[in-house]
């Protein structure tokens, strides 16, 4: 008998142990793969075991644990009862060599890749002064719109630019789904507001090979705040802040299960600042401050049980701009819907995810010079984008393969009319992306090749252009131009070889290419009295990127050292055809050569100090007469920054960051120069043993007046007073080994 009630009880043991394994996640719910799971039992008893690539860990047969200690290089160390959750998320601590997905497809050691990429985690996010996410992401290495300023610039010139390639050369991600408008390219930065922004991730250097349209200079994916299955319980945090030029940043982020295999979060955040905006050369006796109010509200659910993970997600943002003038303001709305499914197979991981997108943007334009704040034109810019992207990738043995396709969808018209309401200008076309790629690597111990292809084609249909002149009478043209297909063929590869256990060499090269877009082909609109004309000649862009870098790994930080050369044929740029025409043509070739610094240093458990710094030479090698040799538009010569990052111990954390925009034109003629920026900000934030915290952070705060475009003022000191208050159990500025995150 009792022999019969030791069998029993092993076989119990060896069921119960078989199907309840500890699932190890990071804190955007991602498996994390070989970590040490320390598992023990009542007695004291300890078995050491490491988790598989979806992330679970068992303990041996025969084994009873009822707690476990789970480590991984990078995060920081976590204590799970096992009576309690059988889900670890893993927090990461402050580090100097981070993990990135955006280079390859999988999740790297920054140190390992063989592409130049930059990582922005959550504590430099938690604590930078930015408002908006371009401002938060000016100090990413590599990342040329660091003078961007999205709650009053212009929303056409809202692009992005990497690795000096020039704007619209850089493809933008968020949470896998493309931010770029799909008919005009510019970013709407305001729907993906920095207090939502869980981490950011740039490759630098050509990723067509992988992504398609766009990737010439560099590709950027950023992570929002999102639901985790298998929490203990609610996580969130509720925030108001107050400051000068009417500054308000209030925001609430909460998850929560709901379910034992559903969670579901909500992120609302509303922004508002005003001050004077207009330069003289755009300002009239009668300008008023200027003043912007954004709101974006996301809502996320995910189920996952077993290997198959699905994320759905609802996201609405709108904002208003009034630039300072009467008739000179315009307003933006953004809804999207998207879902994700993620479906592990043995080794292999199948994954396909689709959306659907609608904005719409009202425009007006006032009579400025001549009759300031008198309506010259009104605008609406509706836009219907849809897509959907699969892929299928396996890693056995030291092999990864990856295949992708994707395809998208977009439909577009601007209609512009007078003061009257007759119709001044009409543009209106559909455009059809598809694309299909494969890539596969090799891993050996000092060694890593990579090789990758991807073949894309474009469809235009039913483009049309109409204009009404000035002249009495109008005279009205109509301009239709047939559809046409385009495509591109985008190779790369790289190599890494470890010449020493802490210093490896990295060398790349690919090709990228990007279509026009139909606000490119068919809109035309002002910037004062300068008339921008569209160009339904335009033909794609190609390009070739070629790097070639050192990173240096060592104990307590990391050095890393690139050199970049990108050449762009039929490079799209706006020509000055003379004082109030511009117009969108092909340039015969630009290049740009740069060198990019990166370091990273540990200096205390919680502390951290940043630095990079970027020199390049953004320029036209063959274009019309006058611009050979001429600096690209909205493209810096030099870049840096600096930053310190201290998330404790104890309950104080603060950051100090600085940062530096060398030259920089407006134009491509070097006559509208927007001049250096040297810029300083800082966050102190104190929470108490209940979670509530008290932030106070500062930006540009040595006043400095400089130019973000040729038509506005960048902010001037802004000084914001935050008070946040935990919701839950758990507070989003989490405790982990005294660091506060």
């Amino acid at each position: 008998m009792l022999d019969f009630i030791r069998i029993a009880t092993l076989f119990a043991a060896l069921a119960g142990t078989a199907a309840s394994p500890l699932v190890v996640i990071d804190e955007s719910g991602k498996p994390v793969a070989g970590a040490l799971v320390d598992f023990v039992d009542a007695a004291g008893h300890h078995d050491l075991e490491q988790t598989d690539p979806a992330g679970n860990a068992a303990a041996k047969a025969g084994f009873d644990p009822r707690s476990a200690d789970v480590v991984k290089p990078g995060f920081a160390r976590l204590h799970v009862d096992l009576d309690r959750v059988a889900k670890a998320v893993l927090q990461r601590a402050l580090p100097v060599v981070g993990t990135v997905s955006v280079a390859t497809g999988s999740q790297r050691n920054l140190h390992e890749v063989p592409l130049p990429t930059s990582v922005m985690d959550r504590t430099e996010v938690a604590l930078s002064p930015a408002q908006t996410s371009d401002r938060l992401l000016r100090d990413l290495p590599g990342n040329d719109r660091d003078r961007s300023n999205s709650a009053f610039t212009n929303y056409g010139q809202l692009r992005a630019s990497f690795s000096g390639a020039g704007s619209d050369r850089g493809d933008v991600l968020v949470d896998g789904v493309p931010a770029q408008d799909a008919f005009g390219g510019q970013v709407d930065w305001l729907a993906y507001p920095a207090e939502e922004i869980e981490r950011a991730e740039l490759l630098r250097g050509a990723g067509s090979a992988f992504y398609g349209s766009g990737a010439v200079g560099g590709v950027l994916d950023i992570q929002t705040f999102a639901p985790q299955v298998g929490a203990p319980g609610v996580d969130g945090r509720a925030s108001a802040g107050l400051g000068t030029n009417d500054a308000a940043d209030d925001s609430l982020q909460v998850r929560t299960p709901l379910g034992a295999h559903l969670a579901g979060s909500l992120s609302a955040v509303s922004t508002r600042l005003a001050y004077f905006a207009l330069p003289p050369g755009y300002a009239a006796p009668s300008d008023h401050i200027s003043t912007g109010d954004t709101g974006a509200t996301h809502l996320r659910a995910r189920y996952q049980n077993g290997s198959t993970t699905v994320d759905g997600s609802i996201l609405a943002t709108s904002d208003h701009q009034d630039e300072g003038r009467d008739n000179y303001t315009f307003d933006r709305t953004l809804r999207q819907e998207a879902v994700d499914i993620t479906q592990k197979l043995g080794f292999a991981q199948a994954k396909f995810g689709a959306y659907v997108r609608d904005t719409t943007v009202y425009n007006l334009d006032d009579l400025f010079p001549t009759t300031p704040g008198a309506l010259r034109y009104d605008q609406h810019v509706p836009t219907n984008e849809n897509g959907f992207f699969g892929s299928l990738s396996a890693a056995p043995g030291p092999f990864e393969f990856a295949l992708i396709v994707d395809q998208r969808r977009v439909v577009g018209s601007s209609v512009q009319t007078g003061p009257t309401g007759a119709l001044q200008s009409f543009g209106a076309g559909t455009e059809l992306s598809q694309g299909i790629g494969a890539q596969a690597s090799f891993h050996a111990h000092r060694f890593e090749a990579l090789a990758g292809i991807r073949a894309d084609n474009e469809r235009y249909d039913d483009l049309a252009i109409q204009t009404v002149s000035n002249a009495m009478p109008p005279v009205t043209k109509r301009t239709a131009v047939a559809g046409h297909d385009t495509g591109a063929i985008s190779p790369r590869g790289a190599l890494r070889y470890d010449l020493t256990p802490r210093l490896a060499l990295r060398v790349s090269s690919g090709g990228g290419f990007r279509s026009p877009y139909l606000n490119e082909l068919i809109r035309s609109y002002n910037v004062g009295a300068v008339v921008m004309a569209p160009n339904p000649e335009l033909a794609p862009e190609r390009s070739t990127t070629s790097v070639a870098g050192l990173d240096y790994a060592f104990g307590s930080g990391r050095l890393s050292f690139d050199v970049t050369q990108t050449q762009v044929r039929n490079a799209i740029d706006f020509v000055t055809v003379s004082k109030t025409l511009m117009m969108r043509e092909n340039v015969d070739r630009t290049q740009t050569n740069g060198e990019t610094l990166t370091y990273t240093q540990s200096v205390a458990t919680c502390a951290r100090v940043r630095a990079s710094g970027t020199v390049q030479n953004p320029r036209i090698t063959n274009g019309p007469t006058g611009t050979d040799g001429k600096q690209l538009s909205y493209v810096p010569n030099r870049a840096a920054s600096i930053g310190l990052d201290v998330a404790g111990p104890g309950p104080i954390a603060y950051s100090i960051d600085s940062s530096y925009s060398g030259q920089t034109y407006a134009d491509e003629l070097e006559q509208e120069p927007l001049g250096p920026a040297l810029l300083f900000g800082g966050t102190i934030r104190a929470t108490t043993a209940s979670g509530i915290s008290f932030a106070l952070s500062g930006d540009n705060v040595t006043n400095q007046r400089y130019l973000s475009t040729i038509d506005r003022y960048g902010p001037p000191l802004t000084v914001v007073f935050k008070v946040g208050v935990p919701i839950g159990a758990i507070a989003r500025e989490r405790v982990t080994n005294g660091c506060r995150y």
